[in-house]
């Protein structure tokens, strides 16, 4: 008698112990893929029974991956002026919590890919790259740096949504400066456009500087001789310091 209940209860805990280790929970953060063959793939975002030899079950990490895309030197971005930019961005995307999200992501990337932030960035930086080329070269340069919140909201439409399941959930611009001219090839169409604008750029601002010393130039009367060339100079060079102190001179 004493043999056959505890074969009872040794059968009980092994039953237990059974059912137990079928029991799958998904952490904060993830989501279970349970494939059985012949019906359709189920996704959960609690607790299921995983029964072996019938369904296989995967996890995939909802959290956001980040994707760095830069391009400086030879490989800037052209504006539509045809001046070279360097830049640097940074896209935050995750699989969004949704049936629909994680079943595309499991069936187009797979879980287990899709799980490496280094794989995710392979797939997707390519993507993100064509869209800051698209973006870019829709401004010029000037435009570019005066609204960086206009430019980051036209990546976000020329992005779109096709990523493969993945859901951008933001992008933030660090780098954003002009191409070092050393960097630009003469040679090439669109740079020897942009180097021609930064040429007209160079010789308006040169203009504009020379402004206030031809001014004060004709305000002092020339002088000959050395020694009263010597205090010539001297007077301009106070006159150009007292310019440069009183911002009514400057403008």
């Amino acid at each position: 008698m004493e043999t056959v209940v505890l074969c009872s209860v040794f059968g009980m805990v092994g039953v237990c112990a059974l059912l137990f280790g079928c029991y799958r929970r998904a952490r904060e953060g993830e989501a279970l893929v349970l494939v059985r063959g012949g019906e359709p793939t189920r996704v959960c975002f609690g607790g299921t029974w995983v029964w072996p030899g019938l369904e296989r079950v995967e996890v995939l990490d909802l959290s956001v991956r980040k994707v760095v895309v830069e391009r400086r030197g030879q490989q800037g971005l052209s504006c539509r002026d045809g001046i070279r930019v360097d830049l640097r961005a940074t896209f935050l995307v995750k699989v969004p919590r949704d049936e629909a999200g994680v079943l595309r992501v499991a069936r187009e990337v797979g879980c287990a890919r899709a799980n490496q932030p280094g794989e995710v960035h392979a797939l997707l930086e390519e993507r993100f790259a064509s869209a800051l080329a698209q973006s870019v070269g829709t401004f010029n340069f000037d435009e570019l740096v005066a609204d960086r919140g206009l430019f980051i909201d036209h990546v976000g439409i020329e992005v779109g949504t096709e990523l493969l399941g993945f859901q951008l959930e933001r992008m933030s611009l660090g780098r954003l400066e002009q191409t070092p001219l050393d960097q630009l090839d003469p040679t090439n169409v669109l740079d020897a456009q942009g180097i021609q604008k930064l040429a007209e750029r160079a010789s308006q601002l040169a203009a504009d500087s020379v402004g206030p010393w031809s001014d004060l130039e004709a305000a002092v009367p020339p002088r000959e001789g050395g020694e009263e060339e010597l205090m010539h100079e001297e007077e301009l060079m106070r006159e150009v310091e007292r310019a440069l102190a009183d911002p009514t001179r400057r403008n």
